[in-house]
């Protein structure tokens, strides 16, 4: 075959390799450092057969054959591995393996081309482009042809470095070259100088440091506050050009803080928090402006102490989302209140953590810190004074339940200081404390039996038994009938019926995610309605909203909790294609502006469909197994099987799924209970085991009932409110399917266990 180019596409593939000159340098995937640079120290390009060879020599290798062709640089150390970024997904795949195979360096012959391109032409249709690492070198084919032919990918090339004078920009959009390998470079060099921030055009880059910086003094803050943005990137810089939109363009602003969790988000959020708080006092003897601000910032202890645990990825890692509006009078741009609205808590953590992982701190917190009198009063002296004497707060193993640097005593003070602070007073106060305590207690009720006995409480449990049913207000017979047997209404009549330790367990974990949600949702009543003083007049204000929600999550095993975090950061993800890729473009092609390339993004729209497509995508399916009275794990697997990723020549009774949503599904090759999403992120396997019951998470009626009539007013009042909820839920239209997996996003705490 004559793949010989014409003299116009040599001339175009010539023009298009034109910055490939001798002493260009360029980067390659790479088995050792993921992205390795390479000097261009020969050039070959073949107008007669149409192919270009470009070879580069690595940077840090040492001296061989081609030394003689380029002087050598001194070898580059090898770089710190940088943390996770929050406010920037970066690619996280293992790098492409090249071939390596031994050959000397030099022109190559024309036989030797003409053998290139005999074998692309064979194997791939005429397309030869590839990269090949030879000792210290990497060896580059290309036909013109592809170089210049319809729709051609500029990444067939190996992307150039920036010049020297680009390294460490602060703003990546200034890079003449802005692809991955030059991102990574720049944000790497930047954090080994301790420079942790980077602008992306309108978005702020943070690396996490890991460790405290002095970055946020009230000098930091006074530089930025009412000035345009300088040229160092700072999170006090983002917060300032919200203020400035609002004031500017009359609208309430809006931030977003995003990533992988570990990456910094909460500790961002509570920064920027503390800027709106602090850097604009317009009258500091205005007392009521100094309140709300003060009741702002003690609201983070309070929801770090209640939302959030110890995982393995991060000792204070928030285990729900938040959005709090900060409201600015429009006349004079100063505080005058708040709110709060938080979503998908991790409800399974409060009677499940992983090893070396810890329930919510706020449990902790209580067994170090609370003093005698309150330990006599809960039952929390003696034996039961630690950690580890308790089920729902022992789980992560030996040690896992101390965090280094982190004394729990203390932070109880300043949790019940915080919560004073926010307007809950020492009654309300010592009523969560009990609650909490009810919570443990009950956790330590384990049952026994069997077919022909039943299931009881055993001996040994009974002293928690009594207890929780103490503390929860509610009678010990009526307690024990419901852990233990279940109600099945006929047409006629009401059957009591026994149930296996298994079902007890579960009725008991119920109830324990039950009154702790519950008591979550309750905390933002009084919180809100102290950032909030009714003589507020909302309608002549503006807000700058701060959306601080848990980042993308991977583990070894990973369950529905996983499942709809992830759900959430693909909408995110989304809305940052649309704001940063989609938007702006579209208005570059309105205006016809010239001298611009477009700037393809990966559109995760179909992986979304996956999830929320109506009437089969992920969570529908879900919600239909979940109504079913005989639905399980496991018949939801299988229509997952059926509908994404069908046996060949299976029927199928559903419409066929998109084809561009299928492709983000996979079935594992080795199990048949787990499923496969392919995230914007990353691939992520969830195990199936866990779904429908985390996705219905409710009580039985007899306990709901149970605890709407406890003697302890508090608790009842918890009860009552989620009967509230239900029926104002049931009496306004859905947007979502008939659970809570559909609705979850938007709605307190629902979704996630």
């Amino acid at each position: 075959m004559n793949l010989a180019a014409d003299p116009r596409t040599a001339a175009l593939a010539l023009k298009v390799l034109e910055h490939y000159t001798r002493g260009a340098k360029a980067w390659f995937e790479d088995d050792d450092d993921a992205w390795a640079k390479g000097t261009l120290v020969q050039r070959t390009d073949d107008v007669s057969l149409g192919v270009a060879r470009l070879i580069f020599e690595r940077d840090d290798a040492a001296a061989s054959t081609t030394a003689q062709l380029i002087a050598q640089t001194a070898p580059k150390p090898a770089l710190p591995t940088p943390p996770p970024a929050p406010a920037m997904a970066l690619h996280d795949e293992p790098a492409r393996s090249l071939p390596a195979r031994r050959m000397s360096i030099r022109a190559p012959t024309s036989d030797e081309l003409k053998r290139v391109v005999a074998r692309g032409s064979r194997l791939t249709g005429g397309r030869i482009s590839s990269t090949a690492r030879v000792d210290g070198s990497y060896v580059f084919d290309i036909l013109f042809a592809e170089l210049v032919e319809p729709g051609a990918d500029a990444e067939l090339l190996p992307p150039l470095c920036n010049p020297p004078i680009l390294d460490c920009t602060p703003d990546l959009t200034t890079l003449s070259y802005l692809h991955e390998p030059a991102v990574l470079y720049n944000l790497r060099r930047r954090y080994e100088r301790k420079e942790i921030y980077t602008y992306s055009g309108v978005v702020l880059v943070a690396m996490n440091p890991f460790h405290p910086v002095a970055l946020y003094s009230p000098e930091d803050m006074a530089r930025h506050a009412r000035a345009a943005r300088h040229g160092d990137p700072h999170l006090f810089a983002i917060a300032e050009d919200a203020c400035r939109g609002m004031v500017n363009n009359k609208r309430n602003q809006t931030i977003i803080v995003y990533g992988e969790s570990g990456s910094g988000k909460t500790t961002s959020a509570k920064y920027i928090m503390r800027y709106f708080a602090q850097a604009h006092h317009a009258d500091t003897n205005d007392k009521q402006m100094s309140t709300v601000e003060n009741q702002i910032l003690a609201t983070n202890p309070v929801f770090e102490s209640f939302g959030n645990a110890r995982t393995t990825r991060n000792d204070n890692s928030s285990r729900f989302g938040k959005f709090l509006d900060i409201k600015f009078e429009r006349q004079r741009q100063r505080i005058v209140g708040g709110r709060i609205r938080t979503f998908l808590l991790e409800r399974s953590r409060v009677v499940y953590q992983p090893p070396t992982e810890r329930n919510y701190h706020i449990f902790y917190q209580l067994l170090a810190g609370a003093d005698a009198p309150l330990r006599a009063a809960l039952r929390l002296d003696g034996p039961h004074a630690a950690a580890d004497a308790f089920h729902y707060t022992r789980q992560g193993g030996p040690g896992s339940a101390a965090i280094p640097g982190v004394s729990d005593a203390d932070d109880f003070a300043v949790s019940d200081a915080s919560l004073e602070m926010v307007g809950i007073d020492s009654v309300r106060r010592g009523h969560i404390w009990r609650t909490l305590a009810g919570i443990l207690h009950l956790g330590n009720v384990s049952f026994s039996g069997s077919e022909s006995t039943g299931t009881f409480v055993e001996p040994q449990c009974e002293h928690h038994f009594a207890i929780a049913a103490d503390l929860l207000g509610v009678a010990e017979a009526s307690l024990r009938q419901w852990l233990t047997k279940r109600q099945l209404v006929t047409r006629h009549d009401h059957i009591l019926a026994k149930v296996n330790r298994t079902q007890a367990l579960v009725i008991r974990d119920s109830i324990a995610k039950f009154v702790y949600s519950r008591l979550f949702d309750w905390i933002l009543g009084p919180i809100n309605a102290s950032l909030l003083p009714t003589e507020v007049d909302e309608s002549q204000t503006f807000f700058v909203g701060v959306l601080d929600i848990y980042g993308f999550e991977h583990f070894e095993r990973n369950s529905f909790e996983q499942f709809c975090i992830n759900y959430a950061n693909e909408k995110l993800q989304q809305n940052f294609n649309h704001h940063v890729f989609k938007i702006e473009q579209e208005e570059y092609q309105r205006e016809q502006l010239q001298n611009w390339t477009f700037i393809g993004f990966q559109d995760n729209q179909p992986c979304i469909d996956l999830i929320e497509g109506k009437p089969i995508g992920i969570l529908a399916l879900l919600d239909e197994e979940s109504r079913l009275e005989q639905g399980s794990d496991r018949k939801f697997t299988e229509k997952l099987y059926r509908q994404f990723a069908p046996a060949p020549h299976q029927p199928s009774h559903a419409p066929p799924a998109p084809p561009s949503s299928a492709s983000y599904f996979r079935k594992p090759r080795f199990s048949n209970s787990s499923f496969t999403v392919r995230h914007y992120a990353h691939e992520v396997t969830y195990e199936g085991d866990g779904f429908l019951e985390k996705n219905k998470d409710t009580v039985p009626d007899e306990v709901l009932d149970l605890l709407c009539t406890s003697s302890f007013e508090f608790v009842s009042t918890l009860a009552m409110s989620h009967v509230a909820d239900a029926a104002r839920d049931q009496a306004s239209p859905k947007t979502g399917g008939g659970n809570s997996s559909s609705n979850g996003l938007g709605t307190s705490n629902a979704g996630a266990g």
